[in-house]
């Protein structure tokens, strides 16, 4: 090994950050011209074909076993959904444990309607009909999961199974890396940050024929259940539609059993921004949707407030998410001795392509599916970034994420923020 790998190496050893499989390329650099990997969302499965319809119009009702062998989960994809006013289809679990109702021509009346996740290979879809005379649906492709949505939790210090040690490349962009030790902890173990944590959800998404995963959270905004995502997460109508965002997803103690938290659908897109800035007015990475919701979702969970003050270097920060799909996490402490607390370490910075000077750089650990996570300043209780890089700075392993401070100046009033 040459000198300069062995120089990399010892500092690599002293940082207490993961990388972000979802997002590799950031290169911690200000050219935006240099060769680097875009980020994406963290693939959870496949769209695969699959052939099942009822009668048209059907008589009464109708049932069967939707299974894909191997899968981790299952997502039915019905098309021409219309059923008689009355009459309704379940997509349930076999134990019925998972159990999602949808009526008329779906949730978003379009008749196109992707069913929320069942875990397992097997989901049964069942037409409940007293009468007939609907139209009835098609199943054409359905969702074949390849990581588990419900896996046992992570405890507090321990490695997680995506983390495994990597080559790191030139410039960045290393997926699934762990630099030092895990400073990860489960989010029921902090209890006093339960206002913080509520708002952020587990996102679910379908697009250019993969299962996907990413962070998402409720953001105040003049629209009600608005939700603040990544561009490379989400960006268009079709995938919006799609999306499954769940909330409260987590332990119910510090090691205690995950709950499996509340599943809504996703609504109307509002707003994005690109990535980079390849495009006009690009670079901020950030997607504005809504959620068909309750009118009461944002008093059970809550929202959080993003703020144009200027975060500084050496400002304590909480980055919640759910790396990898798993329950809710919160980087918290950078390393597993619970002795370097995450903070911001760089401001104004450009990173990978970015609208220049918008980003910030900070040391806490991050992986696949933490993409559209918040970043929060641990005093004020407001975000003062989303997260969607990793890597940044090749000899610090730092992640990266889009200072609010941009976000709310392009995206003006739909979102609301505060000076402090």
């Amino acid at each position: 090994m040459n000198r300069k790998m062995l120089v990399a190496g010892s500092l690599l050893a002293l940082t207490g950050c993961a990388g972000n499989v979802d997002a590799p390329g950031a290169g911690g650099t200000d050219d935006p011209d240099e060769l680097e990997t875009a980020p994406g969302p963290l693939r959870a499965g496949d769209v695969i074909a699959y052939a099942a319809e009822t009668s048209h119009p059907y008589a009464g009702g109708w049932k069967q076993a939707i299974t894909s062998p191997g899968a981790m989960f299952v997502r039915v994809h019905f098309n021409d959904f219309s059923l008689a006013k009355g009459d309704y289809v379940t997509v349930s679990s076999p134990d019925g444990a998972q159990s999602f109702r949808y009526e008329d021509r779906g949730p978003n009346g379009d008749g196109d309607v992707w069913a929320f996740a069942i875990d397992g290979d097997t989901a049964i879809v069942e037409l409940h009909s007293s009468t007939g005379g609907g139209h009835g649906f098609s199943i054409a492709d359905i969702g074949h999961g390849t990581i588990a949505l419900a896996p046992e939790p992570l405890m507090s210090g321990e490695a997680t199974p995506h983390s495994v040690s990597l080559a790191r490349r030139p410039g960045g962009g290393t997926p699934d890396i762990v630099c030092a030790s895990e400073g990860r902890e489960n989010i029921a173990c902090h209890s006093e940050l339960n206002d913080q944590q509520g708002p952020v959800a587990r996102l679910s998404f379908v697009r250019d024929g993969g299962m996907y995963l990413c962070t998402g959270w409720l953001i105040a905004g003049s629209n009600d259940n608005t939700l603040i995502t990544n561009n490379h997460c989400i960006s268009t109508q079709v995938e919006t539609a799609s999306l499954e965002a769940r909330f409260g997803y987590q332990n119910t103690t510090c090691s205690g059993p995950v709950t499996a938290g509340v599943s809504v659908r996703g609504g109307s897109l509002l707003k994005t921004n690109s990535r980079t800035r390849a495009r006009s007015r690009g670079g901020l990475d950030y997607t504005l949707i809504t959620l068909l919701a309750p009118n009461d979702f944002e008093e059970t969970w809550g929202k959080l407030i993003p703020t144009t003050a200027a975060p500084s270097v050496g400002d304590h920060i909480n980055f919640i998410q759910h790396p990898g799909g798993r329950p809710k996490q919160i980087g918290y402490w950078r390393d597993a001795a619970h002795t370097l607390r995450c903070q911001i370490d760089a401001i104004d910075q450009t990173y990978s392509g970015t609208l220049s000077g918008s980003q910030i750089g900070y040391s806490c650990d991050s992986e696949g599916g933490s993409s559209g996570s918040p970043i929060i300043d641990a005093v004020s209780g407001n975000v003062v970034g989303l997260h969607h890089l990793a890597d940044v700075n090749w000899f610090n392993c730092r992640n990266g994420g889009t200072e609010m401070s941009a976000i709310c100046a392009d995206a003006g009033s739909l979102i609301s923020c505060v000076d402090d």
